[in-house]
């Protein structure tokens, strides 16, 4: 890096000895309306030193830049043996550190699987398993920046099938059971945590835990396993989700049902309050994707109103589609671009 210089300022080698506190009395006076002559006896104009200012204690105000107001061959700070021009003072202010770069992209996802486990799930846990190589592709090769991940799936009711310990409304899946799942034990994980990460086949390890079956109550709960999720009921020390959720990470809730929310606690405006205090007030730091019954759209059953409701609250950053499309691969596609666009707006927290 370069060094930076402020400019030359040309300081005069001599004063009048009347300019000068404490001189001699006795010293001859300059009249300032007779030039000098030099040894050679070129007359000298008068300088001028209205650029450096003398206080009464002797020392020097900056007050703009010298002023030149030679004629003739006399030069200001010229040096009369040499010819040389001097150049004055040269304030060298050493090196500039450089300021830390600004923080313009999230280098952390945490992905949150909100998958009802009710009885007539079967065929959306299968379309979100086939179309999931796809999607994590799509997110690693748009979101370069990205360094780290945090994959969690939890359930619409308490997962008993889970290992112990994680069998809460919020805790993440471990191990599946129950009719249609992959019943099988898919963690702990590659990282040693309940909570899938980069370290994971991301393939192998969300088919396994995405598949949680279809044994669960259909009194689906979707919103409150979101929002305990998030707020950390389940995250203390020695919980099933320590360590899931960072606090410097973009945050996307995947909810995925066909039924509407009828049994969590509050209310579409307490479920984004509650989510939004979570992630230090800043609501661009949060996506939310829904795959639901939509209001106006072609699913069969009955509307997810309430949770339609909290997605549009996010404003770009919620996105909703519905449930029943055959294909999972094109809504994935748009969710992708949301995310991306998110991740370029994320605000890192204070």
């Amino acid at each position: 890096m370069s060094k930076l210089r402020l400019p030359a300022l040309a300081i005069p080698l001599c004063l009048s000895m009347t300019a000068c506190p404490g001189g001699d009395d006795s010293s001859t006076t300059t009249d300032p309306t007779v030039s000098p002559s030099d040894s050679s006896g070129t007359t000298v104009a008068p300088q001028t030193t209205t650029g450096m200012a003398m206080t009464e204690e002797g020392g020097m105000t900056t007050t703009g830049m010298p002023s030149d107001t030679t004629s003739g061959t006399g030069s200001t700070g010229a040096d009369s043996d040499s010819g040389t021009t001097d150049p004055g003072f040269v304030f060298d202010l050493g090196e500039i550190p450089e300021a830390p770069p600004l923080e313009t992209e999230c280098g952390k996802v945490d992905f949150i699987f909100v998958v009802d486990n009710s009885g007539s799930m079967g065929d959306e846990q299968a379309n979100l398993i086939a179309n999931w190589p796809a999607f994590i592709m799509g997110i690693q090769d748009n979101l370069e920046d990205v360094e780290s991940y945090h994959i969690g799936v939890v359930t619409t009711d308490t997962y008993t099938y889970n290992i112990a310990g994680c069998q809460n409304l919020s805790s993440v899946v471990v191990q599946t059971g129950g009719g249609s799942s992959s019943n099988m034990a898919c963690g702990p994980y590659a990282a040693g945590d309940n909570f899938i990460t980069e370290a994971d086949d991301l393939n192998v390890a969300f088919t396994c835990a995405a598949q949680v079956g279809t044994s669960g109550s259909a009194s689906e709960r979707q919103m409150q396993a979101a929002v305990e999720a998030v707020t950390g009921v389940d995250a203390g020390p020695g919980q099933c989700n320590e360590g899931f959720l960072r606090e410097d990470s973009l945050l996307v809730i995947v909810i995925i049902t066909d039924e509407p929310d009828n049994a969590s606690t509050g209310d579409p405006t307490s479920w984004y309050n509650d989510i939004l205090a979570a992630r230090s007030d800043i609501p661009e730091n949060v996506v939310v994707l829904s795959l639901i019954n939509t209001p106006g759209g072609m699913c069969a059953g009955g509307v997810a109103t309430d949770i339609a409701a909290f997605t549009t609250m996010w404003g770009v950053n919620g996105f909703m589609a519905d449930i029943c499309t055959l294909d999972y691969g094109p809504i994935f596609t748009q969710a992708i671009s949301v995310i991306d666009v998110a991740c370029e707006n994320y605000i890192p927290p204070n």
